[in-house]
């Protein structure tokens, strides 16, 4: 499927100077009105088959209810969903230059952005998102920046930085797709989502950040220092209750199809209930401290050596609100041992040959939205509620919970930070070999080394040790017991404190490992031919089950397969590719050395420019769906060691599943037409994926379900649904043409 789009992308930009050699301004400007529809569908194999065919079994559900149930589910399958985006971006910019000594620039840019179900990007979503995961986006960003060299002697050179920055995003779902049934609830089946976005409305954030900066340079000898640092002042703005109109999970289709309709005794046959209360209004500052020093010193004349250290430090904002049962909530850690020495060298081995090496400690900053989950998430603030439907006081479906006072007995989940939770950082290395081959080729061999180390996590104190193991049987698809699966149990019985349901410690139990070796051919322009290669191998690896980025943000869920197991969950990244080759050219024949019109406006100005990107796959883990309970007594329903953290196979390897390999020539023909000596015009013609190559981006990765003990195989495990890419949606081909006055 391939929805169609149009878009249509005006610009203009006019520069000169104010006042001869004195002061200088620039000024641009760029409309986007693009119309790109959403083609929603659902696949998911606890509905329907490869192909979206509707199979789901109807259980003890009459054919009235399961037809209900399947309308509602597919009220929005294989539709058209309306999207469109228009942006407006201006930008402007002023260079002052009172003398030989100083110089002041200053700029200011502004964008704004109105999507209507805008939230999803994809051209083709086959996970229901178009239509109950979507909504309107709104994006208003403005920037201003002021910077002020100064020469202060002919050795001393100092700049001084200014910035200020304010972003708002505001999204809200479309009233289009709110059913009548079941209004804002939120409703998922089978992982799949058929009611309403549980996130919206949300303002999240409105942010405004005041940043200077200054930079001093002293050459001394053979030695030139660098002195610097800067202060950052961001205060977050947020209007946000997520599924504050309260969500069910259903593992299955039946135990849906029986509770959506007829439930006329109030019967509970889902799998979750859960829902969020409180204040939705959160405004909070941080402070962020940096200097640093650097050497960079000429010590031979073949040999450079770089020295620097950094310090960081932030002023974490602490919570107002403090849970009197658990008062690490009323604290946040702001570390203060966050130095980051950095070291190269450069060595000329000879008039062809450079080697270079440099080794540095980086540090993450923390993220507004990690924040915020742990001021929303003391258990009071924003209290949110997790409930099996065998406990005392679970609604029955479609209802909600309308006040605290019938919150069921450890319904409720809370967050803190660790004690000495800190910044993750990364220690990182490399070392190259450029050695030029020819006048105009290049060659560059070098190996990377990154080291993450100290990477957010999350464990639950309140689930209790793992106690007896709980035995599953492992069937094929035509029934057949083909092996057992036994594991350590999470019990709700060992709950620690029964008031709450999880209390989430985020901490730092995470690692990941990066090795990369590159190769880079380079031939500069010359005969009107350029070109660059470029090949690397690399391995990703990490542990705790991170996903390769997944809720890297508000780390609100737990990620790994038993509690505070990050070493159990290693395996290579979801982001690791081991192979990827991109070469690019740009060629500008000369046919001819006339200069006559002929040769100039039809012979000459002929320019062909591409990228070839060929990249082997990336690698998706095996998922397992849980409809029930797993065993009698379980702290949740999710996984079948009642974990509830990953829903990952237990018994197979991490990243086992290809996704799909990528073969790509992007490519442009343009045209230079001199109308006069001042006024030129470019035609050029582009085409993103020449040879439509769709490539997957994701696989079905649902390789098994369990139900009353018994794993069963998924049948269409494994099948491509989706062939995603940014920044159109699609990786399909996609052409378009456009042309440049310049004068």
């Amino acid at each position: 499927m391939n929805p169609p789009e149009s878009r249509h992308q005006t610009g203009a930009s006019i520069g000169g100077p104010i006042q001869k050699d004195k002061l200088f301004y620039f000024f641009n400007g760029e409309t986007t009105r693009r119309d790109f529809p959403a083609q929603n569908r659902v696949i998911a194999s606890a509905l329907t088959d490869g192909a979206g065919n509707f199979n789901a079994s109807c259980g003890a559900a009459t054919a009235a209810q399961c037809e209900a149930a399947r309308a509602y589910i597919f009220r929005n399958n294989n539709k058209l969903i309306e999207r469109t985006a228009d942006s407006e971006l201006l930008f402007g910019k002023l260079d002052w230059r009172p003398n030989e000594t100083h110089s002041l620039s200053a700029s200011f840019n502004y964008l704004r952005w109105i999507s209507p179900n805008g939230i999803q990007t994809q051209a083709v979503l086959t996970n229901n998102n178009a239509a109950s995961n979507n909504a309107n986006s709104t994006v208003r960003t403005r920037y201003a920046r002021l910077a002020w060299t100064s020469i202060i002697s002919n050795n001393v050179v100092n700049e001084a930085r200014f910035g200020w920055f304010k972003d708002r995003l505001f999204d809200d779902v479309n009233p289009e797709f709110i059913p009548a049934a079941t209004g804002r609830l939120g409703v998922t089946v089978g992982g799949v989502p058929v009611g309403t976005a549980i996130d919206y409305p949300r303002l999240n954030p409105s942010e405004q950040r005041y940043q200077f900066a200054n930079n001093l340079t002293w050459t001394i000898g053979t030695h030139t220092l660098k002195v610097g640092g800067d202060v950052v002042n961001t205060q977050d703005y947020l209007k946000i209750l997520r599924n504050q109109f309260g969500s069910y999970s259903y593992g299955n289709f039946a135990n849906f199809a029986l509770d959506f309709t007829g439930n006329t005794a109030g019967a509970k046959r889902y799998q979750t209930f859960t829902q969020t209360f409180g204040n939705p209004l959160l405004d909070f500052t941080t402070r962020d401290y940096s200097v640093y020093i650097q050497d960079q010193w000429r010590a031979a004349r073949r040999l450079t050596v770089n020295l620097g250290l950094r310090y960081e430090y932030s002023q974490l904002p602490q919570p107002q609100q403090v849970n009197p049962d658990y008062p690490e909530t009323g604290r946040i850690p702001s570390p203060r041992m966050n130095f980051g020495p950095r070291g190269g060298i450069a060595y000329a081995m000879n008039d062809k040959t450079v080697v270079r090496a440099g080794m540095g400690v980086f540090y993450a900053r923390f993220q507004g939205a990690m924040l915020q989950t742990l001021f929303y998430g003391n258990g009071l603030y924003q209290p949110q509620i997790t409930v099996l439907p065998a406990q005392a006081g679970a609604p029955a479906f479609p209802n909600t919970v309308t006040d605290f006072a019938s919150f069921p007995r450890g319904s409720v989940s809370l967050y803190h930070a660790a004690n000495g939770f800190r910044n993750p950082y990364t220690i990182q290395g490399d070392i190259a070999i450029e050695r030029q081959l020819a006048r105009d080729l290049g060659l560059t061999v070098s190996y990377v080394y990154t080291r993450g180390m100290a990477i957010t996590t999350t464990m639950d104190r309140n689930v209790g040790a793992a106690g007896p193991e709980a035995a599953y049987r492992i069937n094929d698809a035509s029934g057949n017991q083909v092996g057992t699966y036994a594991t350590p149990t999470y019990r709700l019985a060992n709950r620690v404190d029964p008031r709450y349901l999880r209390v989430l410690e985020v901490e730092n139990g995470g690692d990941s490992w990066y090795n990369g070796l590159m190769v880079q051919l380079n031939k500069r322009m010359s005969r009107g031919l350029q070109m660059s290669f470029n090949y690397t191998w690399s391995h990703a690896i990490d542990n705790a089950n991170q996903g390769g980025g997944s809720n890297a943000l508000f780390f609100d869920t737990l990620r790994s397969t038993s509690n505070r197991s990050y070493e159990a969950d290693r395996g290579s990244s979801s982001l690791d590719q081991r192979h990827r080759a991109v070469t690019n050219f740009v060629w500008a024949p000369a046919f001819t050395k006339s200069t006559t019109p002929g040769a100039r406006y039809f012979v000459n100005g002929w320019q062909l420019s591409g990228i070839v990107t060929l990249a082997s796959a990336q690698p998706l883990t095996p998922t397992m769906r849980v409809s029930g309970s797993p065993f009698s007594g379980a702290a949740f329903n999710t996984t079948l060691n009642g974990f509830g953290g990953s829903n990952r196979v237990p018994f197979l390897p991490f990243s086992i599943l290809d996704i799909d390999q990528t073969y790509r020539l992007d490519a442009r023909i343009s045209r230079e037409l001199p109308f006069t000596e001042r006024v030129k015009g470019y035609l050029q013609f582009e085409a993103f994926n020449v040879t439509n190559s769709v490539v997957n981006t994701f696989r079905l990765t649902e390789a098994y379900s369990a139900t009353g003990g018994v794993i069963t195989p998924t049948a269409n495990y494994g099948s491509p649904t989706q062939s995603q890419g940014f920044p159109d949606g699609t990786n399909a081909r996609r052409a378009q043409v456009s042309l440049r006055l310049i004068f």
